[in-house]
């Protein structure tokens, strides 16, 4: 009917009523400093704590295995954290695929290149989520150093599950605390984590914008981005790059006091330039 013709607005339109201002490029890496810049910016649930006193129990009874212990969380909570804003600023993935824009210390991935697609699903993010947290976490632990004390480790095996509101983390990385003859093993996979986070929601956001171009990608239903990202509490920003790239960023401040970004591009096609003849005067003309 005309009001779903009328909703079907071209991708200009989205740009116009979205976009804060025009950009370069440049603007990307103030945009990911935002983002990064939130040292406290995920709450944990308190459901973890109880997991944290079992996992830990063996260790209450040596003062000096406390300092140990407290950096291992320490280190956790650290890599949940700094991951997750990674992999929003990476939209969703932890190794560099092939179409980004590369900022050479972070990249932005391309969902939708002049046709084609790259939009990672959950399940994907889920994946990337998690090898982000492993890369993050390997680093931490391996620069941890108490004097008399060894921290040997296995590889770490991350899971996560994005849920509507949160995501839950499960580190597995067996991890042995020796000192002299004695041996300390710890299991990370018993210490879970639950973070408050949309990326649920945001995936489901980026996912529209980005199938929508499947039928045209000069069309899109604005109005449709609008209510969504109303219904989710989040924004939608479009962005206007070189080389007929936007720069999208899908943004929320709810989970915590500072705000989160989640962020990838499309190139679209370029727009065809009316060609306009000039009429060639005639000699005669000329010669007057």
């Amino acid at each position: 009917g005309n009001s779903r013709t009328d909703s079907l607005l071209n991708r200009n339109l989205l740009l116009s009523m979205f976009k804060r201002s025009q950009v370069t490029v440049f603007v990307i890496i103030a945009v990911v400093l935002v983002a990064v810049a939130g040292v406290a910016l995920f709450a944990t649930k308190d459901a973890n704590r109880p997991d944290d006193s079992r996992f830990f129990a063996q260790a209450n009874a040596k003062p000096e295995l406390l300092n140990v212990r407290s950096a291992i969380l320490g280190c956790r909570d650290n890599a949940v954290k700094d991951s997750l804003v990674n992999i929003g600023v990476q939209g969703g993935y932890s190794d560099k695929p092939a179409n980004v824009i590369d900022l050479g210390w972070t990249f932005i991935p391309y969902y939708y290149m002049e046709g084609k697609y790259a939009f990672p699903q959950k399940a994907f993010v889920e994946k990337e989520f998690g090898k982000e947290i492993d890369k993050t976490f390997t680093k931490c632990i391996n620069d941890l150093s108490f004097e008399g004390f060894s921290i040997d480790k296995k590889t770490s095996k991350t899971k996560a599950i994005i849920k509507n509101k949160e995501v839950d983390i499960k580190i597995d990385m067996p991890i042995s605390i020796k000192k002299d003859d004695s041996v300390f093993a710890l299991e990370m996979k018993d210490a879970p984590v639950i973070v408050n986070s949309s990326l649920f929601d945001i995936i489901e956001v980026a996912g529209y914008i980005v199938e929508s171009h499947k039928n045209d990608s000069k069309m899109l239903c604005v109005t449709c981005v609008a209510d969504m990202a109303e219904e989710r509490n989040l924004y939608v920003n479009a962005f206007d790059l070189m080389n007929n790239s936007v720069l999208y960023v899908i943004s929320e401040n709810y989970t915590s006091d500072e705000p989160y970004s989640y962020e990838f591009l499309n190139r679209y096609p370029a727009p065809e330039v009316a060609r306009i003849a000039v009429p060639s005067v005639p000699s005669a003309a000329r010669s007057g």
